[in-house]
């Protein structure tokens, strides 16, 4: 059965209750680490050589295979949760023990793509002297813009087949990197429009956090990962036993017997 956004976003509601305040560590833990690395290597490779910068280039292309790493066990810890299983800040390092190499494998491909995709903004940035005058420098600017916004298009065009690959691996322990970029893509076929607008549906809330200063993406972003891990047991046809429907049920249930009681 093919769910609506609004039903899959539901039933992450259901999987996080309770459960907001570890999702929140592992999603920080994740993307923190990413930060750090970048933040390193701003400090570390700093001037406007070209060898510089493609010394910064390789370290951080190589970060983001290791972080890729963290990244995939926050997917396992995810899912753990979505199934109602055993979970915990440890699932982080779920892929560090299980044949990290193919976590490494479909990674080095994902980051290849945004590499490639990422060439004319990067050529254009590091090439361009931007101008001395105001209108130069604006130009120069605006340029830069729509290269980065050019590259993020088609960076999310072109890994879309993609984006079930961690989740594959995470339950078959066999797969390898490659394999599983292929499963993802067959698993996807028919469904890369409706995972768009799933995606494309949390813009408002993303656009409401800028009035929070970014603090509400502390909550937004582990309700946009536990939607995406519903939308993958869709796929499976996990979500066909209604087991987050019956939560819902029992949960009205017990909340009509406590109105009951104190009456």
């Amino acid at each position: 059965m093919k769910r609506s956004s609004k039903e899959l976003k539901r039933y992450a509601k259901l999987a996080l209750e309770g459960r907001y305040g570890i999702a929140i560590m592992g999603v920080l833990a994740a993307f923190g680490i990413n930060l750090l690395g970048n933040l390193l290597a701003g400090n570390l490779f700093t001037g406007e050589f070209l060898p510089t910068m493609i010394m910064s280039q390789i370290f951080l292309f190589i970060l983001s295979l290791v972080t890729g790493i963290l990244s995939a066990g926050l997917y396992y810890m995810f899912l753990n949760m979505a199934r109602d299983r055993e979970f915990g800040l440890g699932d982080l390092l779920y892929f560090f023990r299980n044949h990290p190499d193919r976590v490494i494998v479909a990674g080095f491909v994902l980051a290849l793509i945004d590499l490639v995709v990422s060439i004319p903004y990067y050529w254009y940035s590091y090439t361009v002297i931007p101008g001395n005058t105001l209108e130069a420098q604006v130009e120069w600017m605006g340029r830069s813009m729509e290269l980065m916004l050019l590259s993020i298009v088609l960076n999310v065009i072109v890994t879309l087949p993609f984006v079930m690959t961690y989740f594959l691996m995470a339950d078959h322990l066999d797969m390898g990197g490659i394999e599983a970029l292929k499963a993802s893509a067959a698993m996807m076929k028919g469904h890369k429009g409706r995972y768009l607008l799933m995606q494309i549906s949390f813009i408002p809330l993303l656009f409401l956090s800028i009035f929070t200063l970014y603090i509400a993406l502390l909550w937004i972003v582990p309700y946009m990962q536990m939607t995406v891990t519903m939308f993958y047991r869709d796929l499976l046809g996990e979500l066909d036993q209604d087991i987050y429907e019956d939560h819902r049920e029992n949960k009205s249930a017990w909340d009509q017997d406590d109105f009951n009681s104190e009456a």
